[in-house]
């Protein structure tokens, strides 16, 4: 019996750290794609949506504080920042990740 139990604690302790690092965010979808919620320093304003991942590339348009976004990829660009690739108002671009919670 004891034996039996051993290996059971065993085999658990083994697998189930490395089952719930699979896991990952509750937020993940189907598609293994992430959510996330624009959240910016000031209520009521908005973030750009970019065509390229960094400042230097022009806005497509802004994302109110509070909206959710599905998050595809992710990159650092040139200025150190990481952003993601999201769409908002059937445009598809790029945010700064640090204005992004719940990720």
């Amino acid at each position: 019996m004891m034996k039996i139990l051993t290996a059971t604690a065993l085999l658990l302790a083994t697998t189930l750290p490395a089952a719930a690092e699979r896991v990952g965010p509750a937020y993940r979808s189907a598609q293994g794609n992430s959510y996330g919620n624009v959240c910016t320093s000031e209520r009521g304003s908005s973030l750009s949506l970019r065509t390229g991942p960094g400042k230097n590339y022009r806005a497509l348009t802004q994302i109110r504080d509070g909206n959710s976004v599905v998050l595809f990829n992710s990159t650092y660009g040139r200025d150190g920042f990481k952003w993601w690739q999201t769409a908002a108002n059937g445009r598809q671009g790029w945010v700064r990740a640090d204005y992004v919670c719940g990720v």
